[in-house]
């Protein structure tokens, strides 16, 4: 897959753009930023470069483009998510519009104006110019710091997007329009309904957006009409003419009931419905459009029955190949910022590069088995299966049937023809040892002559079968202690504990959060809403922030599927309105004595070592301000030293750094118990 390259005259327009282009092609695509500042080190013969305007163009670019350079000059638009504070303002209100040259602000002005937003006054303002109005308010399009000094209030409606046309350009050059293209379609459905709820309605009746809307619904592959609170029809799109065989000009103006009288049997219960047009069975969904409130009008979608089926088809074809070949979590599914994560995700790549044995150790729902999965899609097994074992879930009497398989008439009940065991399947590929911690002391003895020898016999059989497996074990226990308290075999723990790691839980990455927050966040709203900010009030932000997440990624994941089932348009999830178990938390971990003693600073350095092999002051103080904690790079070495003195930490020599010693990890083990309540 092309290397997708966006170019644009400054930096940080270029970095909004591509994080646009991030959402839609991030999966399949490598996304690159450069600004005119920037030597373009990129290889043209792999990348397609992405334009964000004629002004972007240099002589660099000119001799890139005359040696075949792949390029999409792109068409962009104002962001309408953010101009609803343009809106509230006053009717007659006068205002500078700010950007960066003459050529975009004046066509800033004329997208406005094209939205609607029509209200306010604009007088044009841009680097160099010496006669303007001195004016109170300032709108920008992503560019707050040229707006002039005595301005007294900013409105930063943000970086004018790509449109669609462009991104669905992108997706034909990088074919990816079989994939990605129904997702585009559901989008800018989204986008044509948020425009529509957001513009005045002297916009929506003299058709002031047809342009916009016009171009947007022209690229969805499904047959669109939107209709006023009235019944008339305002627009239509090429795939709803040619569906009725009609031109534009004989639909617009009409009443929807002249037009398609079989859309009256779609009434305020039901918004969706099977119906017929010309012959066709047509399966149609209405969504309502809102103006303060209250109906203002609605949008048709019209699909035909028979490519619904199909995509079903094709659906259940992929899943059935899929559960053939494995659908496994690769690297891209796993979200994160934090430097914890980013140096835990070092080490995963690091091992899954090997194929010694594997033992991952982490909380519940730090998401072990995602981690396993990532380093087998890593391997060089990764076109090999992928098979996980639960030992959790599996019957202990049973657990050498399943694992190994078993002959023919072995046992009342056996299969005719016998069974292949877990190991078998796994032949080639990698076996995931899921919970090892509950595994048998009985059972424990069979698996390491397993691990040891690498061949497996079947309940009933005589032959030895040699099996070429990768293995890679989790569990949450401390097998450490578990050995010392004769719950683990200390053989099978030190043939497992080979390549150690451990997943950081949530409360040791919380600057993750917000990441993962709105990643399922899009997930459960299916779209309508793609960050906190949209749905919960800031001390609701605040609140997730704070607190611990004993249940890890899994729990957060929950409360934000219970958070989006309370969402309501136009009203934000107040705090007390948050699970209960985070609504009612009390921060109980500043009254525990062990911290008490040795102060939060110290227990928060002790457990950021508590995953580390080696840790240096700097790298804490990254991670302190990364986190919004207090403390510079001397308090952390005050805090290191003392540790050091109280026998909790040792110093590697030279730039080993710090680790925790066997009294620090039990220390800190306490004060996870406390915090945990166990």
């Amino acid at each position: 897959m092309k290397k997708l390259i966006v170019i644009s005259p400054g930096r940080t327009t270029a970095i909004n753009l591509a994080m646009q282009l991030e959402k839609f092609f991030g999966e399949y695509s490598e996304i690159s930023a450069y600004c005119l500042e920037d030597e373009f080190n990129f290889d043209i013969s792999n990348s397609l470069v992405v334009i964000s305007s004629r002004e972007a163009i240099d002589d660099r670019i000119k001799l890139l483009m005359d040696k075949g350079m792949d390029y999409i000059l792109a068409r962009r638009v104002i962001n309408h998510r953010y101009i609803g504070e343009l809106l509230n303002l006053p009717k007659a209100t006068e205002v500078l519009l700010v950007n960066d040259r003459k050529e975009t602000t004046f066509l800033a002005i004329s997208q406005l104006q094209a939205l609607g937003v029509n209200n306010i006054k604009y007088y044009p303002y841009y680097p160099g110019m010496i006669s303007y109005p001195k004016l109170d308010i300032a709108v920008t399009v992503g560019e707050p710091h040229l707006v002039p000094y005595r301005v007294k209030r900013v409105i930063d409606i943000g970086t004018r997007q790509f449109d669609v046309t462009t991104l669905i350009d992108i997706a034909h050059r990088l074919g990816l329009m079989d994939v990605i293209g129904d997702s585009l379609s559901s989008h800018y459905i989204h986008e044509i309904v948020g425009l529509l709820n957001r513009i005045s309605d002297v916009a929506k009746e003299t058709r002031i957006l047809s342009n916009r809307l016009q171009t947007v619904a022209n690229c969805i592959s499904k047959a669109i009409i939107y209709v006023n609170k009235e019944g008339n029809v305002l627009l239509v799109n090429n795939m709803m003419t040619d569906l009725l065989s009609c031109k534009e000009e004989d639909i617009i103006g009409r009443d929807i009931k002249d037009v398609l009288p079989v859309l009256a049997k779609i009434d305020k219960t039901s918004k969706s419905d099977i119906i017929k047009i010309k012959g066709k069975e047509l399966f149609v969904t209405q969504n309502v459009v809102e103006g303060k409130g209250i109906e203002e009008g609605k949008i048709y979608i019209f699909e035909k029955s028979e490519d619904i089926q199909k995509n079903e088809h094709e659906i259940r074809r992929r899943a059935s190949y899929m559960a053939i070949k494995g659908n496994y979590y690769t690297v891209d599914d796993i979200i994160y910022k934090s430097e914890n994560m980013k140096k835990f995700m070092e080490k995963v790549k690091a091992f899954a590069n090997t194929d010694s044995t594997i033992l991952i150790q982490g909380e519940s729902g730090t998401g072990k088995e995602l981690i396993a999965q990532t380093i087998h899609s890593l391997s060089k097994r990764a076109k090999g299966p992928f098979v996980p074992v639960n030992f959790a879930s599996l019957n202990m009497n049973l657990i050498e049937s399943e694992l190994f398989g078993y002959e023919e008439g072995s046992f009342t009940g056996a299969l005719k023809g016998g069974k292949i065991g877990l190991f078998e399947q796994a032949h080639g590929g990698t076996i995931f040892l899921d919970e090892i911690g509950d595994a048998s002391l009985e059972f424990q003895c069979t698996l390491l002559r397993v691990i040891q020898e690498r061949q497996i016999r079947r309940i009933g059989g005589l032959m030895e079968i040699p099996v070429d497996v990768r293995i890679i074990a989790a569990t949450n226990k401390n097998l450490a202690e578990e050995v010392k308290r004769g719950k683990f075999r200390s053989d099978l723990y030190y043939r497992l504990n080979v390549l150690p790691i451990k997943v950081p839980s949530l409360r040791e990455r919380k600057s993750d959060i917000p990441l993962l927050a709105n990643y399922f966040i899009e997930k459960y709203s299916n779209g309508r809403s793609v960050s906190l900010e949209d749905i919960l009030e800031e001390d609701a932000i605040r609140e997730l922030y704070e607190y611990d997440w004993p249940g890890n990624v899994r729990q957060l994941e929950n409360a934000i599927e219970y958070i989006i089932s309370l969402a309501k348009p136009g009203k934000k999830i107040q705090k007390n309105e948050l699970p209960d178990y985070i609504a009612d938390y009390v921060h109980s971990p500043q009254n525990s004595v062990i911290i008490d003693v040795l102060g939060k600073d110290m227990i928060w350095v002790l457990g950021k070592m508590k995953n580390s092999d080696g840790i240096g002051r700097r790298y804490l103080a990254k991670c302190a301000e990364e986190e919004n904690i207090d403390l510079t790079e001397g308090q952390i070495r005050n805090i290191l030293n003392l540790a050091q003195s109280m026998g909790l930490i040792e110093s590697k020599p030279g730039r080993g750094g710090s680790h925790l010693t066997e009294k620090g990890y039990n220390v800190i083990a306490m004060v996870d118990r406390e915090i945990n309540g166990l």
